[in-house]
């Protein structure tokens, strides 16, 4: 009788073990469909095409409509023309949109380094465009304190974010960490609040 007895408690034991719990929150499980990857070497060079012409005056991003379609993403371009017209005239607007813009600081940095990056690319037949690469860049500042130089020895961090659009890299959104200096933002949401 007490080994019956017994046999039922290890069955109720294990039944109550194999239960379905309850789950109290999302429950973290591995993703083993991707493995960590860069971001592609196309979408790099995208960024330092992009990056060494808002570091010049002219052309102008704002007016350049051929720049603009092949470097920002739809989205981006949407919302870079509704800042533009909410801007005002840039006689009166001291932020009024420039390149510059992109580069996201006051005072330009002395020099910038790409400290990593990522690629995901989760396209599937529900999400067929699902498919970002994002660029970490940090911006340096050197020790020499001058009026080219407002932040001596200060580091800030930008992620690049890409999305593969129309067959090419574009850029979607830069976001921007705090620090000292700038508050945590994106550009995308910057422009779509004017």
């Amino acid at each position: 009788m007490r080994a019956i007895i017994l046999l039922v408690l290890i069955s109720c034991l294990i039944s109550c073990a194999e239960a379905p719990r309850k789950s109290t929150g999302i429950t973290e499980v591995e993703n083993s469909s991707h493995l960590n990857k860069q971001a592609p070497p196309e979408c790099i060079s995208v960024f330092h095409d992009f990056f060494r012409y808002i570091q010049k005056q002219e052309p102008s991003i704002l007016t350049d409509q051929e720049s603009q379609n092949l470097w920002f993403s739809k989205l981006l371009r949407k919302a870079f023309a509704e800042h533009i017209k909410g801007s005002g005239d840039p006689k009166d607007n001291p932020d009024y949109p420039s390149n510059g813009t992109f580069v996201g600081v006051w005072n330009r940095p002395t020099t910038f380094s790409i400290i990593g990056s990522r690629h995901y690319d989760y396209r599937d037949v529900k999400n067929p465009d699902d498919n970002r690469a994002v660029i970490d860049v940090l911006y340096e500042w050197d020790n020499n304190a001058s009026l080219d130089n407002q932040y001596p020895g200060t580091k800030s961090l930008r992620s690049f974010v890409f999305v593969f659009e129309d067959g090419k890299w574009k850029l979607d959104d830069i976001y921007t960490f705090s620090d000292e200096y700038a508050s945590p933002s994106s550009l995308r949401g910057y422009f779509s609040k004017a």
